[in-house]
């Protein structure tokens, strides 16, 4: 795998487009990797009776050393010096940041890691068995971390209702593949939910009882926060890093991807005219994070070259510290939201295409049930609501985190990584480490 960002995330928008073939429609994709898992029974086996250790815990992330994995191993590592967390690594540079951060190394698709996984007593996953080999895991406790409370259909729940009007081919491999997925997500042994919600959603998504869901948290919630958890990602001061004066205001903007058409056709070119008739002589800094999957050209083709707004790359702080910095948040679609909300600080919802990505992709719920009807579907909307928030009073973003809030019912109990290893801990039979 190459070790330029831009090609990283080239790379990983080809995957959400392969991931979306998978799900929704092309029949000869999904049977080549029915039929791939299918040839990989013999290794199953072998790991199904591979004796674990239960103090060996691997850890993985098909996008690197980033987000829930990399949190609660580095927490492993920190305060349970009785149990070696593995990180498996994608390329060179996941492999430099997970040593640089004392865990073990071992490379994907080496001997070693091979070994490890089939040694490991725990696996975590966070996007899918992509992060890990799946055919190692058979026989470890699984934990499925996912990452973030879906808003969009997911997993199982992804195609239903819309299957009568394919081609019988393609209902035929929707079908079977939901078999494999449900008998492979029948492995997994704990579901960590962040709220009620995701517990409700994980029930169908992954075809899992309550009992195997429990509403633990987000390890992204103890780096939200701030604290260890935060410090062991960016020890200084992350804005001035990031260039914004202390009486600026960061509003962070976290559009979601739409792999399905792509952000070309939804996203609306904002002018330096329209910014600085709303934000002039405001202390407002718009900070743009696209996410991985998404295409960057189209973001440097659609904003202005203007002091106020600035585009991060993908990869240039890890998104969930941004948010921790940041003093008000817009999104569209994405999961971040209910993690925002945790703060309690203003929330805008920025989604001119609400209608057509409902129709493509689906939505659990209907926008405004979210939203509360006060989304925005073009920017002099938006800027000027940004602007309202800035001065302070009980405008409509802080009504909407109040209605996010409600809404997902996250677990708001500090220590979220603490109380996860502890209960994964106490379910293959470790003891707490006296330190």
């Amino acid at each position: 795998m190459t070790n330029n960002p831009d090609d990283k995330s080239r790379a990983w928008r080809s995957q959400g487009a392969t991931i979306s073939a998978l799900q929704g429609g092309g029949p000869r994709a999904v049977l080549a990797n029915s039929m791939k898992t299918l040839q990989q029974a013999p290794t199953f086996a072998r790991s199904r009776l591979s004796r674990r250790d239960p103090n060996v815990w691997a850890f993985g992330n098909i996008h690197g050393f980033r987000d829930t994995p990399r949190y609660v191993a580095e927490h492993v590592k920190a305060g349970w010096p009785n149990l070696t967390p593995w990180w498996i690594a994608q390329d060179d540079d996941d492999a430099s940041a997970a040593r640089e951060a004392g865990l073990k190394v071992a490379m994907r698709n080496s001997a070693e890691a091979n070994e490890v996984q089939r040694k490991a007593g725990v696996a975590f996953l966070t996007h899918g068995f992509r992060d890990l080999d799946f055919p190692y895991l058979l026989g470890s406790y699984m934990v499925f971390l996912w990452h973030g409370t879906p808003m969009k259909r997911i997993a199982l729940d992804v195609g239903e209702g819309r299957m009568s009007k394919r081609p019988f081919a393609v209902r035929t491999a929707f079908r079977f593949v939901h078999w494999l997925q449900s008998a492979s997500y029948r492995t997994v042994r704990l579901f960590d939910a962040a709220s009620e919600l995701d517990q409700k959603r994980f029930s169908t998504a992954f075809r899992a009882p309550k009992s195997r869901i429990p509403v633990i948290g987000s390890p992204r919630f103890d780096v939200i926060r701030g604290g260890a958890a935060y410090d062991r990602v960016v020890p200084g001061d992350l804005r001035a890093e990031l260039g914004v004066e202390p009486h600026q205001r960061i509003v962070l903007w976290l559009p979601t991807h739409r792999h399905e058409y792509g952000e070309e056709s939804w996203l609306p070119a904002l002018t330096e005219q329209e910014v600085d008739a709303a934000l002039g002589g405001s202390n407002v800094r718009l900070l743009v994070k696209p996410h991985p999957l998404a295409n960057r050209d189209v973001y440097e083709r659609s904003l202005p070259k203007h002091p106020a707004v600035t585009l991060l790359r993908e990869n240039a702080v890890d998104v969930n510290c941004l948010m921790h910095v940041a003093d008000s948040l817009v999104t569209d679609y994405s999961s971040a939201v209910f993690d925002y909300s945790i703060l309690g600080r203003p929330v805008q919802f920025f989604a001119p295409d609400v209608d057509r990505y409902t129709n493509v992709r689906g939505l659990y719920d209907s926008y405004d049930s979210l939203t509360g009807g006060e989304h925005h579907r073009d920017w002099p909307g938006l800027l000027n609501a940004l602007r309202a928030d800035e001065a302070g009073a009980d405008g409509s973003g802080a009504r909407t985190v109040r209605l996010v809030a409600a809404y997902c019912r996250n677990n708001l109990e500090p220590e979220v990584c603490e109380r996860l290893t502890a209960r994964v801990a106490t379910a293959v039979g470790v003891l707490p480490s006296q330190t």
